[in-house]
């Protein structure tokens, strides 16, 4: 029994992080650093590295478009989707060029965005929410997009959320 498990675990281990010249199995990967999950990685034909960074908590889901430009990491575009069912709509989206990509940068744009959705949408209900309020709302959401898939208590079941990211969203 050992022996087939050893062999298993061998098997899993080379598909995920195969040695070089060997094909890696498409995964998601996540990236405990940047606390969300890389996909739809490519490099352009003039050498350029692209992904899509994902991060999401029980109420939105950030879609950043990475670009490495030679030595640079730049932010090319971030999406804020809002659960709908069991579907996805885009609620903000703002692009960038050449904006260097560092994280307080991508918390404080997520937030504003978070925010004047939140505000555009009580302004159609005709709801009236004080600013702080509303800022903070936004905060906390933002916050919870960055709990780390490694804690034991992160609700895997969301992770349903990841094929639907990747199909169809340019």
């Amino acid at each position: 029994m050992a022996t087939f498990t050893k062999a298993l675990s061998k098997d899993l281990f080379d598909k995920i992080l195969p040695s070089f010249g060997t094909e890696r199995a498409n995964i998601v990967s996540w990236d405990e650093g940047q606390k969300m999950f890389l996909c739809d990685q490519y490099e352009s034909a003039s050498g350029n590295f692209y992904y899509r960074g994902v991060r999401f908590c029980d109420r939105i889901v950030i879609v950043e478009k990475v670009g490495l430009y030679h030595n640079c990491t730049y932010i090319d575009s971030i999406e804020i989707y809002a659960f709908n069912g069991t579907k996805l709509e885009l609620v903000q989206k703002r692009d960038y060029v050449k904006e260097f990509r560092n994280e307080e940068f991508i918390r404080a744009e997520s937030e504003a965005m978070l925010k004047n959705y939140f505000e555009g949408v009580m302004k159609t209900q005709n709801v009236s929410i004080p600013s702080q309020q509303v800022e903070e709302q936004a905060k906390a959401i933002i916050d919870r997009s960055y709990k780390s898939f490694l804690d034991s208590d992160f609700n895997t079941r969301l992770t349903q959320i990841l094929p639907q990211i990747g199909q169809g969203r340019d």
